[in-house]
């Protein structure tokens, strides 16, 4: 007899594993079986390899005398093989009648459960006879007849599901609960439903009359024994349960689905047909949004979807998606079905959620034949979805070659671009198709074209690297050093995603490694190489001369050092070339000077000799004219006192002329001095307003920040001075020599320094150190006397101190106050320029 669908233990027996009493034992040779039991009495419980004991063979082959034989030898009764099982348990199994009434007779324990936790009774539940049944419940107590396996399963529930109606009478009658689930949720009535014995029926019925209120009792993925039967197709079992009035036909399990999308989707047909006329809900949706009618399309069920669409009221929903049944159908190439609908009026141009027809679906699954299919009735060929993708794009997308080749036989266009601006021969080369990307590129798409990213096709292969795709696009033109809009090229990507054959060929077909991007860190193809760590792509890039952004940045500053040394060279020759031509113009001009000189100098010889010539020759002649200047007349002492008057006149008037004139110069002076402090003033004031305006950018900017600013400036004024002084040494060939940036306050110190040693005087000189209180130098400091004024004074007062006696003490300019020479000195020495130290004395 078959085994039930819970029968996990097998009773075939392995060759060569079991003793002469085990053959004795199953062949029935009660003689053989005597001898051995006298001369190996020891062996009488030997299991073979699964543990099974002669006795159990006995009964596995229905060898009663030899049982017999056996349990007056002294064998152990309840002895277990290693599934757990005793020879009582066999019986059960085998439906071994008399064995088991032997058995029983000599006091065997029927409630012993093997590992599944099953006891004799389960067992006996398997067979069509009631014989061994009947005997054993004779030996249960009251409420035992309900004990459970490991399943949780009572002898009721093996009854239901092997058919056993008879079975099921007894134990109902022996008082067995109907309602204990198992562990699944399922009740008696579950397994009875899904059982495709012929008795199934006379079962279901025999318990919804014995419990009428489980037949909507669900298990634990909420399905009813309505959902089964269905799933089992037992036509006769549906049909007996929904024609009870309390039968629910909608009932949800814990996915939503009804027993009608069971039928649909398992194309139960006739089942479909029974429950749509017992009323049951056809547009329920499931927690897909599908309804049974999708499941059905999906399938290729043509005939069940004929039954849904023959149903009156019946339309074809959309699932959450937007998506009918025969855009199901489509994406699923059920092409029986498509018929079926465009049969009964389906609209071929319906779009779900995302903009896609059934075409779409069906380009996107690559069903060339549906594709073909739709194209006969009409469909339309170049229909956008919301991202503006047709057909052709979801087909090259997934690369679907028949399809593609389909759609532009039948005058798809291949030109067009989605939002993106990405072209069909984009999407084939993200999906690495190479020969649908030489189908469209034989059709005029240009392989160097670019989406609103600057993106080509190459660099998308590259992205994935797909090696056929790149040497299909080179072949045909593409550009392999493209740069999009971030810039970068085909080999930043394959770099980037670490594909070396990629990194190969395009370096092959002369792809230059050291592109840089266009954004603010510059990165290289090798830069991305070594952020993936890539360690062989990166190895192969350094070895074709790749560089990284920083030894790009390294080699750029070794260049412009390179040039500006160059270029301070030249400027220093140029330099050196004027002052080389000046030096010679000088010299050109002191010899064309000197000869002037010569010149002049023989000249005022010549003339001074001429003119002791004639004065001679007038010393000569003078005798010959005292005669004539004695005739001349003379002039009155009154005359020559008047004569003398008048030079003195003209004397005075010179000398008052002078001084009204060196009155002018110095109230002109005056003026400009009180211009000069008002602009002083002005000028105080426009510092500290700049003052004010760097504290506050110090104050905006953060404080950190301005000493990163002061912090980068003294670097780059340090790396003046060091590369100044070795241009110098470079030039010079002088290693040794050392440029002194002196600040001011050294250098009039060291002057004053140098004052002192000349003339062994100490020498009082205005100087200004910084302090709390005075932390800036002060403006006036700027127009105090300088150290080569201070010197001039001091080597004045040394040798003329009464003709030039310096003021201690500043003197205030008046208007109208009459000057002398002597106080006009003091005052020119006393003003705030230091010019007039060392030469307006001189002009005065």
């Amino acid at each position: 007899m078959a085994a039930g669908p819970f029968d996990r233990t097998s009773p075939v027996q392995p060759e060569g594993s079991t003793t002469k009493m085990h053959a004795a034992a199953v062949n029935g040779d009660k003689a053989t079986l005597a001898r051995l039991l006298t001369s190996n009495a020891k062996d009488i419980d030997t299991g073979d390899q699964f543990g099974r004991t002669p006795l159990m063979f006995c009964v596995l082959a229905d060898r009663l005398d030899c049982a017999e034989l056996l349990l007056k030898a002294g064998a152990h009764l309840d002895k277990k093989d290693k599934g757990g099982r005793s020879a009582l348990h066999w019986a059960a199994h085998k439906g071994n009648f008399r064995c088991m009434k032997l058995l029983l007779s000599k006091n065997a324990n029927w409630k012993e459960k093997d590992n599944e936790g099953q006891t004799a009774l389960h067992l006996c539940t398997r067979h069509k006879s009631p014989k061994c049944l009947a005997l054993l419940l004779k030996q249960v107590a009251p409420g035992e007849v309900d004990d459970q396996d490991k399943n949780k399963r009572t002898a009721l529930h093996w009854s239901a599901s092997y058919g056993n109606l008879e079975h099921i009478k007894m134990l109902i009658k022996q008082d067995a609960n109907i309602g204990i689930p198992d562990v699944e949720g399922k009740t008696p009535l579950h397994w009875a439903a899904s059982s495709r014995d012929a008795e199934a029926v006379s079962c279901v019925n025999l318990l919804l009359d014995m419990a009428g209120s489980v037949i909507n009792w669900q298990d634990y993925e909420g399905r009813t024994a309505l959902h089964l039967a269905v799933a089992d197709g037992n036509y006769a079992v549906v049909d007996a349960l929904i024609s009870l009035e309390k039968c629910n036909v909608s009932a949800l399990d814990n996915m939503f689905r009804t027993p009608l999308h069971w039928a649909a989707v398992l194309g139960h047909s006739k089942i479909v047909e029974l429950l749509l006329s017992k009323k049951a809900d056809y547009a329920s949706s499931d927690s897909n949004g599908a309804t049974p009618l999708h499941y059905a399309a999906q399938n290729n069920f043509a005939d069940t979807v004929e039954v849904f669409l023959r149903h009156k009221g019946v339309t074809d929903e959309p699932d959450v998606e937007r998506r009918t049944a025969f855009m199901w159908a489509s994406g699923k190439g059920a092409d029986d079905v498509i018929k079926v609908f465009i049969k009964y009026g389906a609209d071929l141009q319906q779009v779900d959620k995302n903009g896609g027809t059934a075409m779409h679906a069906a380009a996107l699954s690559g069903h060339v034949t549906t594709v073909n299919l739709l194209l006969e009735y009409k469909a339309p060929i170049d229909a956008e979805d919301l991202v503006k993708h047709t057909p052709l794009f979801r087909a090259c997308e997934m690369g679907h070659t028949d399809v593609v080749q389909t759609l532009i036989d039948y005058g798809a266009k291949v030109e067009i671009y989605d939002q993106d601006g990405r072209s069909p021969l984009h999407w084939a080369a993200l999906g690495g198709h190479a020969y649908i990307c030489q189908t469209v590129i034989k059709y005029g798409i240009d392989p160097n074209i670019r989406d609103h990213s600057g993106r080509t096709p190459l660099q998308c292969a590259a992205y994935g690297g797909y090696v056929n795709c790149m040497s299909v696009l080179i072949e045909n033109q593409a550009d392999p050093n493209a740069q999009d809009n971030e810039g970068m090229t085909a080999l930043h990507w394959a770099c980037s995603k670490g594909h070396l054959d990629a990194v190969k060929l395009l370096l092959e077909f002369h792809a230059f490694p050291n592109h840089m991007e266009f954004t603010e860190d510059r990165y290289t193809p090798l830069d991305y190489a070594l952020m993936g760590e890539h360690r062989e792509v990166s190895q192969f890039m350094i070895e074709q001369g790749a560089l990284s952004i920083n030894g790009i940045q390294e080699l750029a500053a070794c260049k412009i050092q390179s040039n500006f040394r160059g270029y301070r060279v030249r400027k220093t020759f140029l330099e050196r070339k004027k002052l080389l031509m000046k030096h010679e113009q000088l010299r050109k001009d002191a010899a064309k000077k000197r000869a002037e000189e010569e010149y002049r100098r023989k000249e005022d010889i010549r003339n001074k000799r001429e003119v002791e010539e004639r004065r001679k020759t007038e010393l000569g002649e003078g005798h010959s004219k005292s005669s004539r200047r004695k005739r001349e007349p003379q002039l009155s002492e009154e005359e020559r006192i008047l004569l003398l008057n008048k030079q003195n006149r003209q004397i005075v008037s010179k000398e008052r002329d002078r001084l009204s004139e060196f009155r002018r110069k110095e109230h002109a002076a005056r003026v400009i001095q009180r211009a000069w402090k008002h602009y002083v003033f002005r000028f105080k004031g426009v510092m500290k307003s700049a003052a004010d305006a760097i504290k506050s950018k110090r104050l905006k900017a953060g404080e950190e920040e301005w000493k990163r600013q002061i912090a980068a400036l003294t670097i780059q004024l340090a790396w003046r001075k060091f590369y100044r002084k070795k241009l110098l040494t470079s030039l010079t060939g002088k290693s040794k020599r050392v440029l002194h940036m002196w600040d001011p306050e050294v250098v009039a110190a060291k002057q004053r320094m140098l004052m002192e040693q000349i003339y062994t005087e100490h020498i009082e000189a205005v100087q200004w150190f910084p302090r709390l209180e005075a932390p800036v130098r002060p403006l006036w400091f700027k127009y105090m006397p300088s150290a080569a004024a201070l010197s001039f004074n001091f080597a004045v007062d040394q040798y003329d101190p009464e003709l030039l006696e310096r003021s201690k003490t500043q003197m205030e300019f008046e208007d109208d106050l009459p000057f002398g020479l002597q106080e006009d000195f003091r005052n020119i020495h006393l003003s705030g320029n230091p010019q007039h130290f060392s030469y307006n004395m001189y002009e005065v």
